[in-house]
Formats: structure tokens, sequence, C-alpha cells
């Protein structure tokens, strides 16, 4: 089964590419530009996938907020030229959307999002995501979007960290740590995330599934499970999302769940503490 990935050099690109294996053909950023329709199309025609993976996003929500027209171009307009691409040589496509298609609307906690509840964005890149997984599912009808949250992994990303290697470094060069308490998600572990990927695939399935590590915390409570697990000594303290003063709002509430998978992925505790253990930081 010849699988293409979209940015494969990407943190879970690289994660893809160990699951799908001697199958996987990879491509980043400098071999294409998902908005490039026509370049798309000779993409999937020169290589005449099963499946074709895109991993591309522009996801600095900051930014996002500042240049919506980046945000759509890459977001909407670039993963319809991917899913319409992949349907038009008889691929199926796999397209990666986020928590933050919610948030716009209140939710207590430990009541988590499923593939039932409408989207709510609060902020320019949610609702660039939401557009794109309609225009994905209108592109190729049997198209596989997925939703996942908070992601971190062991491959090297373009940013250069993970959040847990964030806080670790954070508490080497200072006494007090702060972080959001008002912020909650369910970070997801990128091999946990591609295993399921890949089980989701060769089942064959389709549609719109939540894929994260079951549960849901804070930014700061993930922070302090960092630091409690790495046995670091270090001052956490809470701080608002709006002492944090960030162009774009966030959500207080995006914790997903699904009633379409099979099982659930293991929790987000276990997941962390197998990535420190991974990384060597435990």
């Amino acid at each position: 089964m010849k699988v293409l990935v979209i940015g494969a050099q990407g943190q879970l690109g690289q994660d893809l590419m160990r699951v799908v294996d001697g199958a996987a053909v990879g491509l980043t950023h400098q071999d294409l530009d998902v908005t490039d329709g026509v370049a798309v199309l000779q993409a999937a025609q020169a290589h005449k996938p099963v499946w074709v993976i895109n991993t591309t996003a522009f996801h600095r929500v900051d930014d996002c907020e500042a240049n919506p027209h980046l945000a759509l171009a890459v977001n909407a307009y670039g993963a319809f030229n991917v899913a319409r691409a992949a349907a038009s040589v008889g691929a199926r496509s796999l397209f990666f959307s986020t928590d933050y298609v919610f948030g716009g609307e209140p939710r207590g906690r430990r009541n988590p999002h499923t593939e039932a509840d409408a989207p709510k964005p609060l902020n320019v890149y949610g609702i660039s995501k939401v557009a794109g997984e309609q225009l994905v599912m209108h592109g190729d009808p049997r198209a596989l979007v997925i939703r996942s949250s908070g992601l971190y992994g062991t491959a090297t990303s373009r940013k250069g960290w993970t959040f847990p290697e964030l806080m670790l470094r954070l508490a080497s060069a200072q006494e007090v740590v702060r972080v959001v308490d008002d912020q909650v998600l369910s970070p997801t572990f990128t091999t946990d995330l591609a295993a399921a990927v890949r089980r989701l695939m060769n089942d064959d399935a389709s549609g719109l599934f939540h894929v994260v590590n079951d549960g849901e915390c804070s930014w700061y409570e993930f922070a302090k499970a960092t630091f409690e697990l790495t046995k670091t000594q270090v001052r956490l303290e809470p701080q608002s999302t709006a002492a944090a003063n960030r162009r774009a709002p966030r959500p207080p509430y995006s914790a997903l769940a699904s009633t379409r998978l099979n099982a659930p992925l293991r929790p987000w505790s276990e997941a962390l503490a197998d990535y420190l253990s991974q990384k060597g930081m435990r």
C-alpha cells in the first residue's frame, strides 16, 4: 500500500513515516507547496498512492490571527487541493484538524467534545481548520479527517522543542515558571497518534474521528506532571490566559473524546511518562 506523506519532516510526519514503513513516500514543504493546486495534482499523478496523508498546517495561532489569508490558503484551500488531487487518482486522503475548532461556547470540565458536537472556533486558526475539514470532505467524500490536540513527540519539530521540553528548559533557567491554568485540553503523544492512524487506515475508515490520549488537563497540570515525573524542583505558578497577553483568543475548554474509535488511546499521563523515558528525561 503506497502512502504519500506531505509534511514528512514534521513532528507527526516523522512518526507517520515510521509506522507506514517501507510503503511511505515523504514530501517536505520544500518539495511541495499545498497551495499550488497544479503541483499537488502533478505529485499525486506521479506517485499514484493509495493514501495521501496531509500533515501540513499553518498553526502558529497568533500569526494566523494577523494573517488570515495565509491561514486559509494553507489550512483550507491547500487541504482542498490535496483531497481533490488524491480523489482524482483514486487515492484516499487523510487530513489532520485540531481541538481549536471548539471553545466558543461555555463548557465545564470532564465533558469532552465528541465527533457529534458542532464546531465553534474562537480564532482564525480554528476557523481555517473547520473550513479545511469541510473542503476536504467536499474534495474527497471518502476522506479521513482526524482531530487531535496538544501534540508532542520524540522527533524534533520545526519549533525545536515540545511543551515538556520547554518546561524543563525554563525550569533550568529561572526560579519561577508560570503556566496558564484556564485552558484545558487532551495532550497527545504523536507516537500513539501515528499508531492509531495506521489502524484506521488498515480498517479503511472514513469520516471524522477524534484521536487523542485519554483524559484532560490544563497546561498548568501538564507542566506539573512533567516536573513531578522528572523530579524537577521549581516553583510552578498558575497564570491566566489574559495575563499571557496573546493576540489570538484561546479555547478555555477543548478536550476531545471519541464515540467512533473501537477503544480509547492510553491516558495522557501514561503517554507523557513514556515520552519522557524515551527522551531520557526520567
